[in-house]
């Protein structure tokens, strides 16, 4: 089994990589919904240039990726990404929420698999044992 004392700072980088990710996500679509319908790629970006909130989203998404980096120094990318997973959740409650989003069986499906898959991860170690030659077993 494993070891199942978990670091403070490894889960509060993970509690902040998905509520920066839930911010970034939910503030891009709702800034991107805004966007005025154009024919021209010129346009477009002079459009999300006039926009303060894609600079905002832009500097999120280096704090996310700092963040990430510093995550990665404590837990293994196969145990961090999926508990990170959890965004998919928030990010999906907070549009239903803040963006009327609708909700149905599939979203609801979704997020039960999420959930399921995010405990199941929960319950391994979160960095591996090291690498190296095992030990010869007494004969």
């Amino acid at each position: 089994m494993a070891d199942r004392k978990i670091p403070l700072r490894l889960v509060l980088g993970l509690a902040l990589a998905i509520l920066i990710d839930t911010v970034v996500q939910v503030s891009w679509k709702a800034a991107v919904s805004t966007l005025p319908p154009s024919s021209s790629v010129g346009d477009s970006v002079m459009a999300v240039l006039d926009r303060p909130v894609f600079l905002v989203v832009a500097v999120l998404l280096a704090c996310q990726l700092f963040n990430w980096l510093k995550v990665l120094d404590h837990a293994d990318l196969s145990y961090a990404q999926p508990i990170t997973s959890l965004s998919y959740v928030s990010v999906s409650l907070c549009s239903v929420f803040f963006l009327d989003e609708p909700v149905d069986g599939q979203l609801l499906a979704g997020i039960a698999l999420i959930l399921a898959g995010v405990w199941f991860i929960s319950r391994t170690d979160h960095v591996s044992p090291p690498a190296g030659p095992r030990p010869e077993a007494p004969v």
